[in-house]
């Protein structure tokens, strides 16, 4: 037998297996399966067709099945493809409506994009559909659900279609402003042009026309021209540019979408690196071109040709120094893989710039630490941005970050921030601890008890400076207890006296559930802190709570009183507007609920019975503050705003030398 009709056999043969596979699956309507309840011939999975994970039974190759999928459903559904594309894609409507009606299907999204690529394609070769009367039916204020699967499909599939360069260039035109969007990152956009750079690297003739037709776009759409230019560019290389672009880069004509085109080359090579290097020299100075002219230094940097790198890196250092320029460093920093030392100098020259606002660029320069995991260079930008923006909030937009690094390096940053003479470095390192403590109290992982003593009594100094709840602070604090300098625990002690004078037995709770209490030194330090508590509240509070001119619940009533009066106003005015203008409000301010026995709720008799739900939050307040708000407010203000000075700490340390 020859060996072409041994493949064709062994064709039909695997087509079978797959068409009685396909049976199963429209049969019980579902894409996984367990092993317990399938029996797949094996030469599915010997084709990788299917795979098995754990168990489960999954499809591997849709591109495969998705022919014999749809043979199926065009015979169930008695359907044929028709001329009118509208019709096909309500049968790819129908199909998913039948396939799913039991509910949803995992991975029926992955089978259908492989089902809108086979019938546009089978559109476009059996009924010569162009698809431009489809696209100009689609109401752009009210997009149907299903076009987005249509662009992206279209798109993939362009390259293969019979259309003419008129008919792709309309429906070109058609597409971006289906999928135009205000969004930094826009994927449906994308897939269209790359849709567009495949199809004109796929045919160079068909491109040339349609790169010719884009030379009359508006500024608005010169990212077709981009598309169009790296789709030439990848088909002829540099013959492309020597008998077309250089001409037209002479004329000085829609030099930026050019750039931007040859800079979104996929293979760059040496070639492309010299005549890129050529055209950086020479329009690096034309502010109008710097961003056009920086995107084919990063497409360098991308490349291997690490001879030219230097040369791009020196560019942008350069470039970085224009404030035009920055926000689309930084965001292009973040997709260069190495780079990490040249990286950290771009950022903080960036920081250093007159231009440099933690609003505008905190978010880019945190992205930047997505890849960039060296914390020497997280460090150094920190401590830029508080040089040149003191006192400002940013540590936040790190957030992230602090969960991929080494806790005991963080730590050490963040001690060294706590204790240094700078108040705005204090106050970072204050945000940062606040930051590690936002869901649990926070305990440091690196042991501060190796710090050395000074150090230990500035660290306590300064986490009780700006202090919130104990459990928030003094937590981290407890190992001093253990210091071997007497002057060391007995300080802290005393502050741990002073701060119950605010929260009394707040403190003692911390003490009780966080030190051992088969350790007979910290039993006489809870009762230490026990016994402060009650002789200061007997001669200083409990006294006066009889008074009540001097007890603050009574002093303070008529203001709390007057606080929650207008809180259930607004409250109440908040929600009755809700109810007009929100559904979810509607329902919730414009129906009765019915309250069941066991903590339930429900709307109506005949509707369903739900489980209540509970949010709660507290926090404690210093009872100095209650005294006194706006005098304890200004003198915490200051103090953590105040310079610490070696003068100050030269007494605790001559003492803490002479131990």
């Amino acid at each position: 037998m020859k060996k072409p009709q041994i493949e064709k056999e062994n064709t039909e043969f695997m087509d079978k297996i797959i068409s009685s596979f396909i049976d199963s699956v429209i049969e019980q309507k579902k894409l996984q399966f367990s092993t317990s309840e399938s029996d797949f011939d094996s030469l599915l999975f010997e084709n990788n067709i299917l795979k098995l994970e754990k168990d489960k039974i999954s499809i591997s190759d849709y591109h495969s099945i998705s022919t014999h999928f749809l043979k199926k459903y065009k015979e169930k559904l008695d359907f044929k493809i028709s001329d009118e594309f509208n019709t096909n894609a309500d049968f790819i409507k129908n199909v998913k409506e039948d396939f799913t009606n039991n509910g949803y299907v995992p991975d029926y999204h992955i089978l259908e994009k492989e089902i809108w690529k086979s019938i546009i394609k089978e559109s476009n070769s059996e009924s010569k559909c162009s698809f431009n009367e489809y696209l100009k039916s689609i109401d752009l204020e009210n997009k149907p659900e299903e076009v987005f699967s249509f662009v992206d499909s279209y798109s993939n599939v362009l390259p293969e279609l019979d259309l003419v360069d008129s008919v792709i260039f309309e429906n070109l035109l058609i597409l971006t402003e289906i999928t135009k969007s205000d969004a930094d990152y826009n994927l449906n956009l994308g897939n269209v042009l790359n849709g567009i750079k495949s199809k004109c690297k796929a045919d160079y003739d068909l491109g040339l026309e349609l790169l010719n037709k884009s030379f009359t776009l508006n500024e608005d759409k010169e990212n077709i021209i981009s598309a169009i230019v790296s789709g030439l560019y990848e088909n002829k290389k540099i013959e492309f540019y020597d008998s077309i672009l250089d001409d037209l880069i002479q004329k000085d004509d829609k030099l930026n979408p050019i750039f931007f085109g040859l800079s979104n080359v996929s293979e760059i090579e040496e070639n492309e690196c010299k005549l890129f290097i050529n055209l950086i020299n020479n329009y690096n100075k034309k502010d109008l071109l710097i961003i056009s002219i920086l995107s084919l230094a990063f497409s360098i940097l991308k490349s291997s040709n690490t001879k030219y790198h230097k040369f791009c890196i020196k560019e942008l250092e350069s470039a970085i120094e224009n404030e035009k320029t920055g926000y689309y460093i930084l965001n292009n920093l973040n997709q260069l893989n190495n780079f990490n030392q040249e990286k950290t100098e771009i950022v903080v020259k960036l920081i250093n710039q007159d231009y440099f606002s933690i609003k505008k660029y905190i978010n880019p320069i945190s992205n930047v630490f997505w890849h960039l995991k060296e914390f020497e260079s997280f460090k150094k930008v920190v401590l830029s941005i508080i040089e040149n923006k003191p006192f400002e909030k940013f540590i936040k937009n790190f957030q992230s970050y602090f969960h991929s690094v080494d806790k005991t390096e963080l730590d050490k940053l963040t001690i060294e921030l706590l204790t240094d003479n700078q108040a705005s470095k204090r106050n970072i390192g204050i945000d940062i601890f606040n930051q590690l403590s936002s869901y649990n109290p926070y305990q440091f992982t690196f042991n501060i008890l190796e710090l050395s003593h000074i150090l230990q009594y500035k660290l306590w100094v300064s986490l009780t400076q700006d202090f919130h709840e104990p459990k928030n602070r003094l937590i981290a604090l407890l190992p001093l207890i253990d210091s071997k300098s007497k002057l060391i625990k007995e300080s802290f002690l005393c502050k741990l006296e002073e701060i119950s004078e605010d929260y009394g037995g707040h403190v003692t709770k911390v003490l009780e559930e966080n030190l051992n209490k088969d350790n007979p030194n910290y039993t006489l330090v809870t009762e230490r802190i026990k016994k402060y508590i009650e002789n200061y509240y007997g001669k200083n509070i409990d006294i006066k709570n009889s008074i009540s001119e001097l007890n603050p619940y009574h002093t303070h009533y008529k203001h709390i009183k007057h606080f929650d009066e207008l809180f259930s106003k607004n409250m109440s005015k908040t929600v009755d507007k809700g109810a007009r203008e929100n559904s979810l409000l509607s329902i919730l301010g414009t129906n009765t609920v019915q309250l069941s026995k066991g903590g339930g709720w429900r709307f109506g008799a005949k509707k369903e019975i739900s489980q209540l739900g509970t949010v709660g939050a507290s926090f404690t307040m210093p009872r100095s503050y209650f005294i006194n708000p706006n005098k304890f407010e200004l003198e915490k203000g200051y103090i953590i705003r105040q310079d610490w000075t070696d003068e100050e700490f030269l007494e605790i340390k001559t003492f803490l030398e002479n131990e």
